[in-house]
């Protein structure tokens, strides 16, 4: 037999056309099988290493500045609202901390009225200076006479006490009426007689 035959009969069995079509399919599999796990071991970090630890993604993606808001210490307060004044950028700054200090006023107000039973009998006006009032008058801030400074007091000494208090209940400057609180008037008097008790 030449060997043109033998070809010719190398698919004429039902058994070689079997292994031969399953050759076919199994052959592309595998090697198409091994590729993709070559690749895939090409991408992996290797052995020891944390790249793709959750903490290291995190770092990687995290924004490259943060905010951190701090309170503004009594020197920086002092220095806006004193020294510094005629400055238009310290114009601008004791803007900012004048509006904060009013803006912070009514939580102050409402943990204030939440609080009950905590009044100093003793030193009558001395929760509402401690709640509301000192957020201005403890620095000064805009203009208000620092509590137990007698040179910030003096001008206002000169008034008669209604006046004071009317000041007081009614508002002047940056201090909205009755410091921004829902405290009565006899507590707003009070608060001011504690005030002016200080520089006596």
């Amino acid at each position: 037999m030449s060997q043109d035959a033998e070809q010719e009969t190398l698919f004429n069995s039902p058994k070689r056309l079997i292994i031969a079509v399953i050759a076919g399919f199994l052959i592309p599999i595998t090697v198409i099988g091994l590729i993709i796990s070559y690749v895939h071991n090409i991408s992996l970090p290797s052995a020891g290493t944390e790249a793709m630890s959750a903490s290291s993604v995190t770092q990687r993606i995290a924004p490259v500045a943060q905010v951190a808001i701090q309170e503004l210490p009594a020197s920086a307060v002092a220095e806006v609202t004193g020294k510094s004044a005629s400055s238009p950028s310290a114009e601008g700054a004791n803007e900012a901390a004048i509006a904060a200090a009013i803006a912070a006023i009514p939580s102050a107000a409402s943990a204030a009225q939440k609080s009950t039973g905590h009044a100093d009998t003793a030193q009558p006006g001395k929760v509402l200076y401690t709640q509301i009032c000192q957020t201005c008058h403890a620095t000064g801030l805009a203009g208000a006479p620092k509590f137990g400074s007698k040179a910030d007091w003096a001008p206002r000494l000169k008034s008669p006490k209604s006046e004071i208090y009317q000041l007081a209940l009614k508002g002047k400057g940056a201090m909205p009426p009755k410091g921004g609180s829902n405290a009565s008037d006899e507590e707003v008097k009070a608060a001011v007689d504690y005030m002016l008790k200080a520089v006596k």
